[in-house]
């Protein structure tokens, strides 16, 4: 089981999701600004249950715990605990 950290986020959204990093940091908000799409959040929870050893219910897709790097770090951390 891998931890999942700020820099494999950024480095997965700039490959697997073409997103420009450039201007992103752990608090920008991912969906509600357009960045990501609900198409990219298959790719993500996938990316995220095999890199951290995960799974993801349902019920905790939402905004609350995917909408940023650090709350997808926090959901993460929460989920392994």
């Amino acid at each position: 089981m891998m931890s999942i950290t700020t820099e494999s986020m950024v480095q997965f959204l700039k490959d697997d999701l073409a997103v420009d990093v450039d201007d992103i940091n752990t608090e920008t908000l991912l969906f509600s600004s357009g960045i990501v799409d609900s198409f990219a959040l298959v790719s993500m929870m996938t990316f995220l249950e095999s890199e951290a050893g995960i799974q993801i219910s349902p019920a905790d897709v939402n905004l609350s715990n995917f909408d940023s790097i650090s709350r997808i770090l926090a959901y993460v951390e929460q989920a392994q605990a």
